[in-house]
C-alpha cells in the first residue's frame, strides 16, 4: 500500500476542497471538551494567588458581591453551567453529523462526483443515530476495557511498589493495543456506515474483517496518526504561546494595555484555532476515508447494502 499516495491525496484534498473546512471543525472541536485535567487547574487552592497586581481590588469587589447575592450567585452559576452543557451537546451532535457528512464528501470526491456542503449536511443527519449507537458501544466497550487494566494496576500498587511499577509497564503496551484495536475498528466501521449504507453491527463486523486480514497496514496508518498528532500538540503550544508573549509583556504596562490586547489578540488566536481545527478535521478524517477505500480494494465488500440517494449539483 502506498501511504505517501494516501497522505498526498488527503492533503490535496483538504487543501483543494476548503469548503470541507466547515465540517472539519466540528469534527474535530469536540475533542477540546474534557481534554484539560481540572485538577490541574486547582482553583480552590489558588484563587488566593489571584489577588495580586491590578486583579486585587476588582477579584475582592467581585467575590463581596458574589458572597451578599447569594440567590443571584447560583441563578448565573447554574445558567452558566447549562450553557456550556447546551454548547457541548450541540458539538457532540455537530461532531457526529459532521463525521459522516465527511465521510460522504471525501467518497464522492474519489468517485469525480459532485457534491453539496447541504447535502452533505444532510447524509450526516441521516446517519446520526447510527453514529450515536456507535459512539455508545465504544464508550462502554472501552470504559470496560481501561476498568480491566487500571484495576489490576491499583491492585498491584497496594500489594507493593514493585509489583505496581511492574503491572504498569505491562498495562501501558495492552492499552495501546487496544487504542490502536478499537480505534481502528471505530473508525472503519464509520466509512463502511456511510459508504454502504449499512448497519451498526455489520459495520463493526466488516471493520473487524478488514482490521484482521490487514493487521499490517491497519497498524502503519495507526501510527502514521499518532506520529501527526504529537507534530500538532507540539505545534499548537508553540502557536499559543506566540500568541501568549504578548499580552504577557502588555500586561505589565497597564490594565488598559492588557484589556485592549486582549480584545484585539484572542479574536485573531481563536480565528487561526477555528481555521486549523477545520483544515485538521478535513485531513484526518480524509486520510482514514481513503485508507478504507484502499483496504476495499484489497478487500471488496460481498454483501453490498444499497447507497444512499445521489445528491444534487456541486455548490453550497
Amino acid at each position: 500500500m502506498d501511504y505517501n499516495k494516501i497522505l498526498t491525496r488527503a492533503f490535496e484534498i483538504s487543501w483543494k476542497h476548503k469548503v470541507l473546512w466547515v465540517l472539519g471543525f466540528f469534527a474535530t472541536s469536540l475533542g477540546y471538551f474534557g481534554g484539560q485535567d481540572l485538577k490541574k487547574l486547582d482553583i480552590g487552592d489558588k484563587i488566593d494567588n489571584w489577588r495580586y497586581g491590578y486583579f486585587d481590588s476588582t477579584l475582592h469587589d467581585a467575590l463581596d458581591w458574589f458572597e451578599a447575592n447569594t440567590e443571584l450567585s447560583v441563578a448565573i452559576i447554574l445558567f452558566i453551567v447549562a450553557m456550556l452543557l447546551l454548547l457541548m451537546l450541540f458539538l457532540f451532535i455537530m461532531n457526529l453529523i459532521s463525521i459522516a457528512g465527511l465521510i460522504a464528501g471525501v467518497n464522492k470526491i474519489e468517485k469525480n462526483e459532485s457534491y453539496r456542503l447541504s447535502g452533505l449536511f444532510k447524509i450526516g443527519a441521516t446517519y446520526f443515530w447510527r453514529f450515536l449507537g456507535m459512539f455508545f458501544l465504544s464508550a462502554i466497550v472501552v470504559t470496560t476495557f481501561v476498568f480491566v487494566i487500571i484495576i489490576p494496576i491499583v491492585l498491584a500498587f497496594i500489594m507493593t511498589p514493585v509489583l505496581g511499577v511492574l503491572a504498569l509497564f505491562i498495562g501501558l503496551p495492552v492499552g495501546l493495543a487496544g487504542t490502536f484495536f478499537f480505534g481502528n475498528i471505530y473508525s472503519l466501521a464509520q466509512r463502511d456506515i456511510v459508504i454502504y449504507n449499512a448497519h451498526v453491527f455489520q459495520s463493526i463486523g466488516e471493520a473487524y474483517n478488514l482490521l484482521i486480514k490487514h493487521i499490517g497496514p491497519n497498524l502503519v496508518i495507526f501510527l502514521i496518526e499518532a506520529f501527526l498528532w504529537i507534530i500538532i500538540i507540539i505545534g499548537g503550544a508553540i502557536i499559543a504561546i506566540l500568541f501568549a508573549i504578548p499580552i504577557v509583556m502588555l500586561a505589565t504596562q497597564s490594565i488598559m494595555t492588557l484589556v485592549l490586547s486582549l480584545l484585539i489578540i484572542v479574536p485573531i488566536f481563536l480565528l487561526v484555532g477555528v481555521v486549523i481545527m477545520g483544515f485538521m478535521g478535513t485531513f484526518f478524517n480524509s486520510l482514514m476515508t481513503i485508507f478504507y477505500l484502499e483496504l476495499r480494494k484489497l478487500t471488496p465488500r460481498t454483501n453490498a447494502v444499497p447507497a444512499p440517494p445521489e445528491m444534487p449539483a456541486a455548490g453550497i
